[in-house]
């Protein structure tokens, strides 16, 4: 039993292949995003990207819950092909797109496709390799973001220095038809709908009831809001920090970037690869090296302390990834998962939307070293509501 794989599951493998293939088209459309904006708006560019991810933000946090719901009537094969098809035709858009305006309405398309796509994609999962080997293609699929970050620019810097940037549109699109086609084979066992009470608005709010009433779901989404306090301080000020405080060329920013990405993939490989013991060590281990990694970075201004800090913290990030995602699988049945993989996908966007827009606050007006301590305070105050249940706990246990 040991020797079995998730690559002999064929629906997953189909699936996964699919997921890649889109990724490394995103990677090469974001990229190519970038570039129109800043045609579109020379020397402007950022706050157009700036517009664009708040777009993004909104809708996951207001519209992704709708996954579920929509999923039930039709169908989560249907749901991922027809999301995927939609993308394809925005990125086909985006060679039309003269004016902003255009540009942030392709964008909420794009993003409303993602919300619906992703929550379903990951609802499916557990149930086409089983609990055994949930782990590990939950390593994969973290392995898979993170290559795809970095061979998606790498082979985008290419295409599009040789071509032009509006070739990563095409690919992107591309990649998504790809997607779609591949998904079309994926044989996925029906499963009845959940029946709940209360009409259509206690239908659309079930994922997040169940989330918010679940004590391990409750822990899965606290997990989520600790990465985002660490990766929302990387994905918005890792950049400036490079080109303006260690006045060092723009290249090196990427690399950066990259030894998050090579610690999430490896963490996440060797977590799954673990005996439940040594899975529990990872999980207490965490938390103090998300401390270190921020204290370190405010404390010392050094372009290897970033380097190694980075590294760590996307070791946590992987890791966290991995428990998060499984505590879902392990408090749902399948039926309930694309409405609890949709409110978790929601839930866990808001706390992206705080750290975007503060982090980026701060590290232009105050600088990356008081960002990385007001981390510090976000992340300490994650532990108030443990320390509040342990209290809790212990006094019931007392009266007792």
């Amino acid at each position: 039993m040991s020797g079995i794989s998730v690559w002999q599951q064929r629906g997953f493998t189909k699936l996964y292949t699919a997921h890649v293939a889109s990724l490394l088209g995103a990677s090469m459309g974001t990229a190519a995003i970038a570039l129109l904006a800043e045609d579109l708006r020379p020397g402007k560019g950022a706050k157009v990207l700036a517009a664009t991810l708040v777009i993004r933000i909104a809708i996951f946090v207001f519209l992704s819950p709708l996954a579920g719901q929509l999923s039930d009537r039709l169908g989560r094969r249907t749901q991922m092909i027809a999301t995927d098809l939609l993308r394809a035709v925005m990125m086909g858009g985006m060679f039309f797109v003269t004016e902003v305006w255009q540009l942030y309405v392709l964008a909420f398309l794009m993003h409303l496709g993602s919300a619906f796509f992703t929550p379903v994609y990951k609802a499916v999962i557990p149930g086409l390799v089983g609990e055994k080997l949930y782990p590990r293609a939950l390593a994969y699929g973290t392995m898979a973001y993170n290559l795809s970050d970095i061979v998606g620019m790498t082979l985008g810097a290419v295409v599009i220095g040789s071509i032009g940037f509006r070739a990563g549109f095409a690919i992107n699109g591309a990649s998504f038809l790809i997607s779609a086609a591949l998904i079309a084979t994926v044989v996925l066992r029906p499963v009845l709908a959940v029946r709940r009470g209360g009409g259509r608005g206690a239908d659309l709010l079930f994922g997040i009831r169940k989330m918010l009433g679940v004590s391990a779901l409750r822990r899965s989404l606290m997990l989520t809001l600790q990465v985002s306090i660490l990766g929302g301080l990387a994905v918005v000020a890792t950049a400036g920090y490079v080109i303006n405080d260690l006045d060092m060329d723009g290249k090196y920013y990427p690399l950066a970037m990259a030894a998050m990405g090579a610690g999430s993939m490896l963490a996440a490989l060797h977590f799954s690869a673990c005996a439940s013991c040594g899975r529990r060590r990872w999980s207490w281990v965490v938390l103090p090296v998300f401390f270190a990694v921020l204290v370190s970075v405010a404390l010392f201004e050094s372009y290897p302390v970033l380097l190694v800090a980075w590294l760590f913290s996307g070791a946590g990030q992987g890791v966290f990834g991995i428990i998060s995602n499984r505590m879902l699988a392990e408090n749902t049945i399948e039926a309930e998962r694309p409405h609890v993989y949709a409110a978790q996908f929601a839930l866990s966007h808001v706390g992206w939307g705080i750290t975007y827009p503060l982090c980026g606050w701060l590290t232009a007006d105050y600088g990356f070293a008081v960002a990385a301590w007001a981390c510090v305070g976000m992340l300490a105050l994650t532990l108030l509501p443990l320390m509040i249940s342990a209290r809790g706990g212990g006094a019931a246990q007392r009266a007792a």
